[in-house]
């Protein structure tokens, strides 16, 4: 009978390595950030007609990641408000 039992472990480890997934990411973001503030600051390069398309790149990247970046959290939000919906109603009605 406890086979039909709700696990929310499982799910809570789910949504953790998603949480550590999505740091990891954030922190490969910051990277990118910082490479492109980088070499928009920099004299160094021989030929200028390569940085603006380069950086205008860098742009475009980084407004698909912060996208994508906003979806998995929205989407860890999301299994979190069920994992506690479903633990709730596992508590009401499995006693």
């Amino acid at each position: 009978m406890n086979s039909y039992f709700y696990d929310s472990t499982a799910l809570r480890g789910l949504i953790n390595s998603l949480k550590t997934k999505l740091d990891d990411y954030n922190g490969m973001v910051e990277r990118i950030t910082t490479l492109k503030s980088t070499i928009e600051s920099s004299g160094e390069w021989e030929q200028d007609i390569v940085k603006t398309p380069f950086i205008s790149k860098c742009d475009e990247y980084l407004a698909f990641f912060t996208g994508m970046e906003t979806k998995l959290e929205a989407y860890i939000n999301y299994l979190e408000s069920k994992n506690k919906a479903m633990e709730s109603l596992e508590s009401a009605y499995s006693a």
